[in-house]
């Protein structure tokens, strides 16, 4: 059995899930989600939180920072440091690979109606 909301593997026997503390519950026709995509670790470019190559939305993203916050510092820190922190942020949108993208699994085709 999965946990419907997070995806992760639970007992049989289950009435909520360790991960995300979900309540559970018998699933319809005894079917089960599918478990949720891998998440790959690591700090990427984000594709959604961008303004420019998506750098303060990837560091905001993996250290779990206000996105706000990471791009005002950002900001302040392009205009008092000089050009250290523009080169950076260049480097970074060259280095950081782009967040990968999240496919949905396959929706089996409804059956044909008589």
């Amino acid at each position: 059995m999965f946990c419907s909301a997070c995806g992760r593997e639970l007992p049989a026997d289950a009435k909520f899930c360790t991960q995300c503390g979900a309540q559970t519950g018998s699933v319809a026709a005894g079917v089960q989600p599918p478990p949720a995509a891998p998440v790959t670790p690591g700090l990427y470019r984000s594709r959604s939180q961008r303004m420019v190559a998506g750098v303060c939305g990837g560091l905001a993203a993996t250290y779990g920072w206000d996105l706000p916050v990471v791009r005002l510092i950002t900001a302040l820190c392009m205009i008092f440091s000089g050009s250290i922190i523009f080169f950076a942020y260049i480097v970074a949108w060259v280095v950081v690979p782009e967040e990968p993208y999240m496919y949905a699994p396959p929706i089996a085709p409804a059956p044909p109606k008589p």
